[in-house]
């Protein structure tokens, strides 16, 4: 049934959950799995959003593409013992707008995404990535949620 997982993961701890997902499910149908990171080569936050008071702290595009390489690292070392084909793969763009373009490109069967990003206060402003991509994508989509702690 699902042949081909695509993976997006931002480093937060409900795209870890959403990776674990993936790989039980790709287990299950001896499926190839895609693991994509997105990069924003641009300060992401909305200007209306920002206190004046908050200093920008400009990145170089090359300290966000290592940044990216390392997590794909991470990835990669949590994949190293699934049975099946892994690609790690980096994008550059907005997150939504890249998962969909590659979901067809690649082609996805299915997507399984973290609930919640590493955003912040953009994610208010302009809608979360898993929202997105659950409305606009033409294959199933299972949305990862962090569990709660139990006191």
């Amino acid at each position: 049934m699902y042949q081909r997982i695509l993976v997006p993961v931002d480093g937060s701890d409900s795209a870890w959950k959403a990776l674990e997902h993936a790989r039980a499910l790709g287990e299950k149908f001896q499926a190839e799995i895609l693991v994509l990171h997105v990069v924003q080569p641009y300060y992401s936050t909305p200007i209306l959003a920002t206190p004046m008071d908050t200093p920008f702290i400009p990145i170089q595009p090359q300290d966000v593409e290592r940044s990216g390489q390392q997590l794909l690292a991470v990835a990669e070392e949590r994949m190293k013992s699934y049975p099946h084909p892994v690609t790690m793969k980096m994008e550059f763009g907005h997150p939504a707008e890249r998962i969909l373009a590659l979901a067809g490109e690649w082609p996805a069967d299915a997507i399984v995404i973290g609930s919640r990003g590493l955003s912040g206060i953009a994610e208010f402003f302009l809608g979360s990535v898993s929202s997105t991509v659950a409305q606009y994508c033409k294959v199933p989509v299972l949305i990862v949620k962090e569990a709660e702690e139990k006191q």
